[in-house]
């Protein structure tokens, strides 16, 4: 006798539960504390990504349940590249480099129509709560140096946004995509990787994590480089504190210290 799971949580994000949904499809359910701009502007970009090659599940509709609007996608069979670091750390290098292959597959594309990355980075700036007027006109300044860029960024490129499967690597939630410069896309990853906490975990767990995220990123950094010499190591500094500035912002647990203590030695 079958089940109807119809309906059914799976995940739940910050932003929206996932439900199960039709024969290979996922409802991505927001919040309603999301605004309609946030679920429009992931649409758009959803639906920019499903027409190109990229592997990323295709938007394949919209619906409103109970008042709650969300997206219908195909749904994706796998574990994210996050947990399987965490059950297969010997593979560490192998997704490091796969990691890379699929961020410089997605900046082949052009993200034209989508919000600028750049204009994004300035307003987020500009709303953080506390900064010294120093240190935020010092930013604007060096924002404003910065060139615009035509490609397609998903801003929001760390290993729980992807997931491996039977077929490959395929990357999830284009909620914060924008069109601007690839440094820039590779800076936010830097800044997620290099900042990310590790929480509820023993001093001895974190050395570990630790080791493991070195490698990790610095096989990341190096294969994606090889793949898109015209992103230079430079080109990713200019954006760094920028970027740790607007991560800032977000205010995660954990992470509010090493930023900061980043962000005194990129703005003395």
């Amino acid at each position: 006798m079958m089940t109807d799971t119809r309906g059914m949580v799976i995940a739940r994000g910050r932003t929206a539960e996932v439900l199960a949904w039709q024969d290979q499809q996922v409802f991505k359910l927001f919040y309603n504390w999301v605004s309609a701009e946030s679920i429009e502007r992931e649409s758009r970009a959803a639906r920019l990504v499903s027409a190109t090659n990229l592997p990323t599940p295709k938007l394949l509709g919209e619906l409103t349940l109970d008042g709650r609007r969300g997206l219908i996608y195909a749904r994706v069979a796998g574990k994210s590249l996050l947990t399987l670091l965490g059950t297969r750390p010997w593979l560490c290098i192998r997704y490091a480099r796969q990691f890379a292959e699929l961020q410089a597959a997605i900046h082949l594309h052009s993200g034209t129509g989508l919000p600028a990355l750049k204009a994004g980075l300035e307003n987020t700036i500009r709303g953080t709560e506390g900064l010294p007027a120093g240190l935020l006109a010092a930013a604007l300044d060096r924002l404003a140096c910065l060139p615009d860029g035509e490609t397609l960024c998903h801003f929001d490129f760390h290993p729980d946004q992807v997931m491996v499967t039977a077929t490959g690597l395929v990357v999830l939630d284009w909620m914060t995509a924008y069109v601007g410069q690839p440094a820039a896309d590779v800076a936010r990853t830097t800044v997620l990787i290099r900042f990310g906490p590790v929480l509820d975990a023993s001093w001895l767990m974190q050395q570990l994590v630790n080791l493991l995220r070195g490698i990790f990123f610095r096989t990341y950094l190096h294969r994606y480089i090889e793949l898109n010499p015209a992103v230079t190591s430079a080109a990713i500094d200019a954006w760094l504190p920028l970027v740790a500035l607007a991560r800032l912002a977000e205010e995660i647990p954990g992470e509010k210290g090493k930023l900061e203590a980043f962000l005194e030695l990129a703005f003395p």
